[in-house]
Parts: C-alpha cells; sequence; structure tokens
C-alpha cells in the first residue's frame, strides 16, 4: 500500500498578477523544487508518485468518497491548524494563532511564517493564513530569496465524514485521504507538529541573505 501523503502548493505571481500552480500525486514527497527566473519566484512542492499497482479506481473511490464527505466549518479548520507547524520534507510553515487586523486582510486572518530549501537556497515567507466555511485554508504571502521575492497564495480543500478528513488544492490535484479514522502513521495530519518550528529559522535566512 503506497503511503499517502500530500504536499503544500505553493502559487507563483507573474508581473504583480498571482496565479496559482499545483504540483501534486499521491503518494510521498519526494522533492521541492525552485525556478527563480525574471525576479519571479516560482515555488513547486512535488509529490512522488502511488506505487506502480496502484489502479485509478483508487484514485476515483477516494474522490467520490470525498464529495459524500462534508465540507469542514471554520472553527473545526482553525483547531486543526492554528499554533502548529505543517512540517515539509524540506521546510514547513507556522499557522499562528495570533490574528491579523489589516484591513485588506479576510476577516480572522492569523500570522503564517514559512520556509523551504532547495540545494543551498534558502527561502523563506511572511504573511497570514485564514479558513472558511466551505473548507478552505489560504496561506497568503510574500515568499523571499536571496535575489528576488514573490507573492504567493496557497489554498486547501477539507472535507470530513465519519472521522476521516479528505484533502485537496483549491485548483488542480486530486483528493486524498489527510487523516484516517482511526489516525495512521504516515497521515499528512501527523505532519502538523504542536508550537513555532519556522519563525527561526525564517529569521536566520533574512539575516543572511
Amino acid at each position: 500500500m503506497a503511503r499517502g501523503r500530500s504536499s503544500p502548493e505553493l502559487i507563483s505571481s507573474v508581473r504583480g498578477r498571482p496565479r496559482e500552480i499545483f504540483v501534486r500525486t499521491e503518494g510521498k514527497m519526494v522533492s521541492i523544487r525552485f525556478l527563480c527566473m525574471n525576479a519571479v519566484l516560482s515555488v513547486l512542492l512535488v509529490a512522488g508518485q502511488a506505487t506502480a499497482g496502484s489502479k485509478p479506481r483508487t484514485v476515483d473511490a477516494t474522490a467520490a468518497r470525498a464529495v459524500a464527505a462534508t465540507p469542514m466549518k471554520t472553527s473545526e479548520l482553525e483547531r486543526m491548524y492554528a499554533g502548529r507547524t505543517w512540517k515539509w520534507k524540506t521546510g514547513g510553515g507556522y499557522f499562528s494563532g495570533e490574528s491579523e487586523t489589516r484591513w485588506f486582510l479576510p476577516a480572522d486572518s492569523k500570522r503564517f511564517a514559512g520556509w523551504v530549501r532547495e540545494g543551498k537556497a534558502r527561502y523563506y515567507g511572511e504573511g497570514s493564513w485564514y479558513a472558511m466555511d466551505g473548507g478552505k485554508v489560504c496561506m497568503n504571502a510574500r515568499w523571499g530569496g536571496k535575489r528576488s521575492s514573490s507573492h504567493a497564495i496557497n489554498c486547501f480543500l477539507h472535507r470530513e465524514k465519519d472521522g476521516v478528513i479528505y484533502q485537496k488544492p483549491t485548483i488542480g490535484g486530486k483528493w486524498y485521504v489527510f487523516r484516517h479514522n482511526p489516525v495512521q502513521k504516515y497521515d499528512e495530519v501527523q505532519r502538523l507538529i504542536s508550537g513555532d518550528l519556522a519563525s527561526r529559522e525564517v529569521a536566520r535566512i533574512k539575516d543572511i541573505r
């Protein structure tokens, strides 16, 4: 059986206009790639392929169960993410419980800080995150490297039924099980670690730019 893990998609902007980029399949995350061209930062967090023995109908069955499930409420999503760091293979993002009160942010936005690495390069992101009824969680941040930065928006949908949570990127990607019931060792929800494991690395990366 493949060990299903999600991977966060990050969204790049081109000439100031954000566009969403999602690269994910079922299976474990195998790499994170960064393409910096024309002062535009593109961030791709890539998931690996499912095992060769996986059949399309397995994916379809997961999608069918997800569609039959109920979108999670804002309060449920905030309980799941707030005060935790989502650990990625080469980085992580911290979802603070501290509210951001800027006029241009959605209501109940909270501070977000994240970092990723690709080889010797390090990138950091700072901004906000928010949850919405309908099962959506979004990260709205500016990601910077040594020579460039770019605004990034990253959203996921969540649905739940009988204690099982399904997740998918808002654009592209496929539904996968984020949390089984009972929770399994390799569920992606296990990567949501209590505490801020990202801000210190963000500060370090900013100091060496």
